[in-house]
């Protein structure tokens, strides 16, 4: 009984330090920057690489300081995935927070398609995002009602 809940813990604890890996080093999204400076890149939350290839510098930690209304939610995410560690685990709360933090960037990026300078150019990149975070989050899920674990909360 000691060592089943102890297994479950280390469990809960690997599954939580791959989804904190996994929403600072996934992609979250495909930023289009539709000016024409700018070049299109796949962003995640520390790192940025540029699509094209004249573009030859990964920018990095860009989106804490250019996209963080897009990743704000992924942020919420780690916080759900930490309660999870803990056994504080709400899986409609957590799947939700999940679907959210998807959603957010395009819901975000689709007012931004109509703000324009003087010029005609768009001011404001568009995200389309990756669902990476979404995909993971229910194979968690499910892998925690596999798993069957009985200190976990429904």
């Amino acid at each position: 009984m000691i060592r089943n809940n102890l297994m479950k813990r280390y469990i809960l604890i690997i599954i939580g330090v791959l989804t904190i890996l996994g929403v600072f080093l996934l992609p979250f999204g495909i930023m289009i920057d539709l000016a024409p400076q700018g070049p299109n890149s796949i962003v995640s939350m520390i790192w940025e690489v540029p699509l094209s290839p004249a573009w030859y510098s990964v920018r990095f930690f860009s989106a804490f300081l250019y996209y963080f209304e897009f990743v704000f939610f992924r942020l919420v995410f780690v916080i759900y995935v930490l309660l999870l560690i803990v056994g504080k685990y709400n899986k409609i709360q957590f799947f939700l927070i999940g679907i959210i933090s998807e959603i957010v960037p395009l819901v975000l990026s689709i007012p931004r398609i109509f703000i324009r300078n003087s010029d005609g150019d768009n001011l404001f990149v568009i995200i389309f995002p990756i669902p990476i975070l979404m995909i993971f989050d229910l194979i968690l899920v499910l892998l925690l009602n596999r798993l069957k674990f009985n200190d976990v909360n429904n």
